[in-house]
């Protein structure tokens, strides 16, 4: 099945090591709205996250962390094995890729841009690059005040 790629994006005005101390960990996903009810773990380089609606169907999601940089602000994942959605559905549909990085880019001293680039399957792009978009909107919310 052919990936489609989109890119969340936000202007924040705050320095860009404030912004990554937010956002840069792998491991944390404390700032994504609708993580409260999510758990991630590490292993390796592999990140597993789960929610307690995921629980009860027994679904999680692993990604492998491929790249990481705090000096430029920078990592990247992707699916290390093809993901069956049918449990969350209701169909079998299967996701080959959900693969991302995230990056911030100084402007200044005091204003950075923010993105979010994903690539996946034609089910999850929407759904899912809606949440890419509403976490840097609500990070950009919570800094600027």
């Amino acid at each position: 099945m052919p990936t489609i790629k989109k890119c969340a994006e936000a202007t924040i005005n705050k320095p860009a090591r404030d912004i990554w101390a937010i956002i840069g960990s792998f491991t944390d996903i404390a700032w994504i709205p609708g993580s409260e009810e999510a758990h991630a773990t590490m292993n390796g380089d592999l990140r597993t996250v789960s929610r307690d609606a995921w629980d009860k169907i027994g679904f999680s999601l692993t990604q492998r962390l491929t790249h990481h940089d705090d000096e430029t602000f920078t990592y990247s994942y992707v699916l290390p094995e093809p993901v069956s959605f049918e449990k969350i559905v209701g169909r079998p549909l299967i996701a080959h890729a959900i693969d991302g990085t995230l990056k911030v880019t100084p402007l200044s001293d005091t204003k950075s841009h923010v993105t979010w680039e994903l690539e996946t399957e034609d089910f999850l792009i929407d759904g899912a690059f809606k949440e890419y978009q509403k976490a840097l909107d609500t990070v950009k919310e919570r800094m600027e005040g």
